[in-house]
């Protein structure tokens, strides 16, 4: 179980205590006996959360934790496990502990990463070292120290948009004049987290941003007649369109010229994402880091 306290000077102290209860006569064929349990059957479009730990104190308390934050939980005691589960179920959120048997937590991190059905899913490392800036640059969504408390967890769902009071639909517009890139692009971002809009081309695309005033544009820069800085001039002169995040997504190598014209931009967040090498966990990632920051 888990002890937390929340104290204030002349109002007093509070305790809780969580102490989970057992089952001692689980037989064999209990699902929780082989590593894997469902606290819940999901309904849908409820938030669940997928908790990947092979530790079973850890992850009750982690179960605690998220279900006090509204969450159904799922528990997975290995990654092979975790895979299986992450396939069959339509989940909000992962955390996965790095030490595991047999497949590590960092290569299921990897396939978790690369899977379409999870590749949208923030995943939060909870480890007992310290591993953020490798876990980042892996594709986690966060990374938290064990033992984990609540105010960690609140924070972090807050900041990935999880926190039921910031829980809405975000309207991004997706422009280039590939039709095939804009596909690639949307099918990253799931519905209803997410609203697309497709625009083909640089002045649809300024049309489309007066009109929705969308949440977030995604930019690709090479386009015939109106190219993508044609774009961010127009949206910049206009003050409603001004404040829109812009994330570049392009494969135009960045010259001196275009940071000076993106430099000119100062009331405007614009950030880069390069098509070579593309990396859809990282791509996903830095789309709800735009979003976070407004």
């Amino acid at each position: 179980g888990s002890v937390a306290v929340a104290s204030a000077e002349g109002e007093g102290a509070c305790f809780a205590v969580w102490l989970p209860m057992r089952n001692s006569d689980r037989s064999a064929t209990d699902p929780a006996a082989l590593g894997a349990t469902a606290t819940t059957t999901l309904e849908p479009k409820e938030r669940a959360a997928l908790v990947v730990e092979d530790n079973q104190l850890e992850a009750e308390l982690t179960r605690l934790l998220l279900e006090a934050e509204g969450f159904s939980v799922l528990h997975a005691a290995s990654a092979e496990i975790a895979l299986k589960m992450a396939s069959s179920h339509e989940l909000s959120l992962i955390t996965l502990d790095l030490m595991l048997p047999g497949m590590n937590g960092w290569e299921l991190l990897q396939r978790l990463s690369e899977s379409e059905n999870t590749l949208h899913v923030p995943i939060v490392i909870v480890t007992g070292v310290t591993e953020g800036d490798l876990g980042l640059a892996r594709g986690a969504a966060a990374v938290l120290q064990k033992p984990m408390s609540r105010a960690q967890l609140k924070r972090t769902l807050a900041e990935l948009g999880l926190d039921p009071r910031h829980l809405r639909t975000h309207t991004v517009l997706i422009v280039d004049d590939d039709p095939k890139a804009v596909e690639v692009i949307a099918a990253f971002l799931p519905t209803p987290t997410y609203a697309v809009v497709r625009a083909y081309g640089g002045r649809e695309a300024i049309t489309l941003a007066e009109r929705l005033k969308p949440d977030l544009i995604l930019l690709d820069l090479i386009m015939p007649e109106v190219g993508g800085l044609d774009v961010i001039e127009a949206l910049q002169r206009d003050a409603q369109t001004a404040a829109i995040p812009i994330l570049i997504v392009t494969a135009k190598q960045i010259t001196e010229q275009d940071r000076s014209v993106l430099d000119r931009t100062p009331g405007m967040s614009i950030h880069l994402v390069e098509k070579s090498g593309f990396n859809s966990a990282r791509f996903v990632a830095e789309v709800r880091r735009t979003l976070r920051l407004h």
